[in-house]
């Protein structure tokens, strides 16, 4: 069964170097403000690509982009209250998305040592953002509405950490690979960009950035794989009724 992407993943390699080269330009001599607004830019001109290639078919990974680029539209002004509370909330859906994707193929019954590790390693890392970090991320919050959603989403992480790491251990071949590269991506991202808002430790926006592309790109391609995946099936079926 033919996987690869010969021309689409070139150019997606290449629009990744792109985008990381751009961004981290703007991450560093720009102002905030800026630097957002290429952000989206980049979920765009991802999503876009996504759709030149007929990616749009597989639609909860179009869906979960759009939430993506719709969030961060939003974090362009991401001090407003209403901004902030629903850049959290939308994360959450994109995320949840996300896990949806391959939760039909996996065995829940069945438990490697190396998954229980990972998700108690995670655990381990959300009990101590509730326990010690709190506080500080309280300061950077305007409700505590949104306090909930900040444990909510660092919850629903976990939960595609999960998943990620499952669908990797239960499914052979390419594509579940990059479902778990694009999660840990996601996760990354994540981390340094509570490092970088929330503890002002500023060169994490960095990797910050650059986890967060990489994990866009992956995520684009691991569409496109389904999607030829999907077609090969098809056309294996219409040569079967045909026979």
């Amino acid at each position: 069964m033919k996987t690869k992407l010969p021309d689409a993943c070139l150019q997606l390699t290449l629009l990744c170097i792109i985008f990381l080269v751009i961004n981290m330009a703007t991450v560093a001599l720009l102002p905030i403000e800026l630097s957002r607004l290429v952000r989206v830019s980049t979920t765009l001109l991802l999503l876009l690509f996504l759709s030149y290639h007929r990616g749009h078919k597989q639609l909860i990974v179009f869906l979960g982009i759009l939430f993506f680029a719709l969030r961060d539209s939003l974090i362009i002004d991401y001090e407003t209250e209403f901004n902030k509370t629903f850049v959290f909330i939308i994360t959450i859906f994109a995320y949840l998305l996300l896990v949806s994707v391959p939760l039909k193929k996996l065995r829940l019954s069945k438990s490697t040592p190396v998954i229980i590790i990972f998700v108690l390693t995670l655990i381990a890392l959300n009990v101590f953002n509730v326990y010690y970090l709190s506080d500080v991320v309280r300061n950077e919050l305007d409700t505590p509405f949104q306090l909930v959603l900040f444990f909510v989403q660092g919850a629903v992480l976990i939960v595609l950490g999960f998943v990620g790491f499952m669908y990797n251990e239960r499914v052979e071949g390419k594509t579940p690979l990059i479902y778990l590269y694009f999660v840990l991506c996601f996760i990354l991202s994540d981390l340094c960009g509570l490092a970088a808002y929330f503890f002002k430790f500023e060169p994490a926006y960095f990797p910050e950035r650059a986890f967060y592309i990489i994990g866009l790109v992956l995520l684009v391609n691991f569409s496109l794989n389904q999607k030829i995946i999907q077609e090969s099936r098809i056309t294996e079926r219409k040569r079967e009724y045909l026979l």
